[in-house]
């Protein structure tokens, strides 16, 4: 099976079960604060599991994106760990069922729906878990194979849902791990665990108590890459195909063949992919933070492959790949590529000067790198400790790794420092005034500086800093809009301004890096917004005003704001609304909007009491929260919202909108993405050139394209069953030239060895196992493929998961197997003679 397959097996195996399968949520949950990103199928159901809200269904299944950076230091170097992931689960949060019916679901679905051999698998349960052990025990497992481990608990986070476990694990061979006879899961490589039953019984307290919970439930994980390589016959998560064509990708286009960087670049390609496409953006804190780290990694590690062509242009292949099922990638592909190469060529400059400071330190330094010296190449330079250590590795030259550490612990404990005082002592943050709805350039006295969460009287060139000013033009993230950039010119020095945040009620923070010189506190700034990115931001902002308006006329006055993004590239929507929008109905609200930007509707700006401006009919969200005075801001007579972020004078000055697509984000909530302006113009010039280089290929005109691509899908399709006729006949005349039977054995045997695809191969054993005279063993390969077929009547006496041993590693069943081939056909064969005597 594909991992496709494997993904829709798994939801219809529950969905016939009385299960109701729900789509994926965003990475970034909103009103979660827990965590950053989503890390479990089950988090996006914590209310249903506390009992806050009710959930659509007692039984629920789906297939969840998560992406977790807790192993981000061992990708590349296991065959199991990835930081994105598919997270396949089912789940009763309101006691619809509990252990003694989800673990027949699983034992069913693993034994018989993927057809896994029982002597392949174990389970842990804690040891405090005598019901979920006496169920196992129902099974046709075996008592022998189930483990107790006291590490068998799984929680959500510090506090809310958590309960015991049942894991299961596959057995890979003992040509895997230690190689002692007496080795069991958790303590060895060679069992990969690939589902975990978690029994919600307690919901874990602040003050570390374990309250009951009113229902207990079940919440299942079972990682889709890896039940892939499990059914795929494959060694590692990377060789499935769901993640082998992107590292395919990656290594046709590096000049070196380095294993573990391979494995990484093509791991974040597909974190950064999805990561961007939910919404999140580098910066230099939170979620942007983590997405800077996997793309500056990624970048890293290209630059040491050699790779010929950049990062962004991996998103096409994580497009293709995934996009069947996550249709919203290939739709925001344009966006995302454009956030990755803008990352890439700010930390290209970095790592540049980051390579010289390396250089300049092992000078110094010629037999062993401080630690002070390699957390600064980290933290001031992106270089990430792996890459110092492989540099220096090279060269012969140790490094002070626990002093890298201690420096490390001292950073996170001022991080955590400054996060307090933010949000806790944010009274002494200097606050400032904000004069960007009327300049976007002003001077100032610079009266802050802040560098690795400490205060400081100056910062130096490469140092990232943030920067307080008494009165700024700098827009600071809010209401969904993305903080200003830009340049703070000093006296002695400039700073490159990346993100302006909001710590606190009227305290405004830029955050950058000295790029030239040096910065003292007191001296005069003058800062100056980016003016194109602040107008594009600006543009797309007063364009979600007229999308909001647009939708509820469409579609009535319940269809309510439910959060925005708003970037200079691109804007994101989400409404609530029931049902995906029709292209029709899209298109019609584009037409709504468009036609407001044709109407040249001024913006009038007004601060009123937030009665008044209630009473006025302004729309504005219940979850927000206002002050007595409110500003709101009107397009003419047909659109008025309160609303804090910057905007267009006139709507004739957004330019075109293109509402590209409607996606789920959560139960009855929609996202629109639309593009406008500049970014439209770019997006309409792209398509038109790509229409025309189609036309080109295909031949006619542009209006000729739609017939020319319908004639052209009969041909293929014509082609296909051509193909399939030819390869039908060579299948049977292969079958006919074979090797004659063998009677040297007990059962008849037939090996032939051909150049063909994986398919070629199961078609021939099912040709050939029918041509034999009496039931036999038929077995195929190609250069690094093979399929053993076992007749029904013989499993009982010749397993075909038993015979593969001779062949490599692979999965199926006793009838059927298939895998990698890691010795010669001509070794497999005569193994398998002798095996059959």
């Amino acid at each position: 099976m594909t991992g496709s397959q494997i993904r829709q097996r798994f939801l219809e195996h529950f969905k016939g079960r009385d299960h109701t399968v729900l789509p994926s949520a965003p990475l970034v949950l909103q009103g979660d604060p827990t965590t950053l990103f989503t890390i479990a199928g089950m988090q996006p159901l914590k209310p249903y599991f506390q009992g806050l809200t009710e959930p659509p269904a007692a039984k629920l299944t789906s297939c969840q994106k998560v992406f977790r950076t807790a192993d981000l230091d061992e990708i590349g170097k296991t065959d199991r760990h990835c930081t994105f992931y598919e997270m396949l689960g089912n789940f009763a949060p309101t006691g619809g069922y509990f252990k003694e019916m989800a673990i027949p679901l699983a034992w069913e679905l693993v034994t018989e729906g993927f057809g896994i051999p029982r002597e392949r698998i174990r389970v842990t349960v804690h040891p405090d878990d005598e019901l979920a052990r006496a169920t196992w025990g129902l099974t046709s497992l075996g008592p022998d194979r189930v483990h107790a481990e006291p590490a068998a608990w799984w929680a959500a986070g510090a506090t809310g849902p958590c309960g015991p476990c049942s894991e299961l694990f596959y057995d890979r061979g003992r040509e895997f791990g230690c190689g002692q006879p007496d080795c069991y899961p958790e303590h060895c490589e060679r069992y990969l665990e690939f589902w975990n039953l978690v029994f919600m019984q307690f919901d874990a307290q602040d003050s570390g108590d374990l309250a009951p919970l009113p229902r207990p439930g079940v919440d299942t994980g079972m990682g889709l890459e890896r039940i892939t390589a499990i059914l795929q016959g494959v060694s590692s998560v990377f060789e499935c195909d769901l993640i082998a064509p992107i590292l395919a990708f990656v290594r046709e286009q590096s000049e070196k063949s380095i294993t573990a960087s391979e494995r990484k670049v093509a791991d974040h390609l597909r974190a950064m992919t999805f990561l961007i496409g939910d919404g999140v953006r580098p910066s230099n804190e939170g979620r942007g933070y983590v997405l800077r780290r996997v793309i500056r990694r990624a970048a890293v590690h290209a630059q040491r492959l050699g790779m010929r062509r950049s990062l962004a242009d991996g998103v096409e292949v994580v497009a293709q790949t995934l996009g069947d099922h996550y249709p919203e990638i290939p739709a925001r592909a344009d966006v995302i590529r454009t956030a990755i190469q803008a990352e890439v060529q700010r930390f290209t400059r970095t790592l540049d000067q980051g390579l010289e400071q390396f250089s300049a330190v092992v000078a110094r330094n010629p037999r062993s790198i401080p630690g002070p010296d390699a957390f600064k190449l980290h933290d001031t330079f992106g270089f990430p400790l792996e890459l110092t250590r492989e540099l220096a590795a090279e060269r012969g030259v140790e490094i002070d790794e626990d002093g890298f550490a201690s420096e490390m612990a001292a950073q996170r404990e001022r991080s955590r420092s400054m996060t307090k005082r933010r949000w806790v002592e944010s009274a002494t943050f200097p606050t400032s005034e904000f004069v960007g709805y009327q300049t976007l350039g002003c001077e100032s006295p610079l009266l802050l500086i802040r560098h690795g969460g400490e205060t400081v009287e100056q910062a130096t060139e490469g140092e990232e800093v943030e920067i307080f000013l008494a009165t700024t033009p700098f827009y600071p993230e809010s209401g969904g809009q993305v903080g200003d950039t830009g340049v703070i010119q000093l006296p002695g020095g400039r700073i490159r301004v990346e993100d302006t945040q909001r710590p606190a009620a009227g305290v405004i923070a830029h955050l950058g890096t000295v790029e030239l010189g040096v910065a003292r506190l007191g001296e005069i700034a003058l800062a100056s917004v980016d003016a194109a990115r602040r107008r594009q931001v600006a543009r797309h902002h007063s364009a979600t005003h007229l999308l909001h308006k647009a939708l509820r006329e469409s579609f009535g006055e319940g269809t309510v704001q439910r959060g925005s993004w708003v970037g200079p590239d691109h804007t994101t929507f989400d409404f609530v609304h029931e049902r995906a929008l029709t292209p029709e109905e899209l298109e019609q609200v584009g037409h709504r909007v468009n036609g407001q930007i044709r109407a040249a509707l001024p913006l009038q700006e007004s601060l009123l009491s937030y009665q008044e401006a209630v009473s006025s009919g302004a729309m504005h969200l219940f979850e927000e929260k206002y002050g007595d005075v409110v500003r709101m801001i009107c397009f003419g007579d047909w659109s008025c919202e309160l609303c804090g972020g910057t905007h267009i004078a006139n709507t004739a000055d957004i330019g075109p909108a293109f509402l590209i697509s409607d996606s789920s984000v959560g139960a009855g909530v929609r996202r629109v993405e639309m593009v406008v302006g500049e970014a439209a113009e770019a997006l309409a010039v792209r398509r038109l050139r790509e229409v025309a280089e189609v036309t080109r290929g295909l031949g006619g005109t542009a209006d000729q394209l739609q017939q020319r691509v319908a004639e052209l899908k009969l041909q293929v399709k014509e082609r296909e069953r051509q193909i399939e006729q030819l390869r039908d006949e060579l299948v049977t005349a292969r079958v006919r030239q074979g090797t004659p039977e063998s009677f040297g054995t007990r059962v008849p045997v037939r090996l032939e060895a051909l150049d063909g695809s994986q398919v070629d191969l199961k078609a021939y054993v099912d040709r050939m196992l029918e041509s034999l005279s009496r039931p036999g063993v038929v077995a195929a390969t190609s250069h690094d493929r093979y399929v053993i077929k076992v007749s029904e009547e013989l499993t009982t006496e010749f397993d075909a998961n038993q015979l593969k041993s001779e062949f490599g590693p692979g999965g199926g069943s006793a009838r059927l197997v298939q895998g990698r081939l890691d010795r010669s056909p001509e070794a497999a064969f005569g193994s398998l003679r002798e095996r059959l005597r």
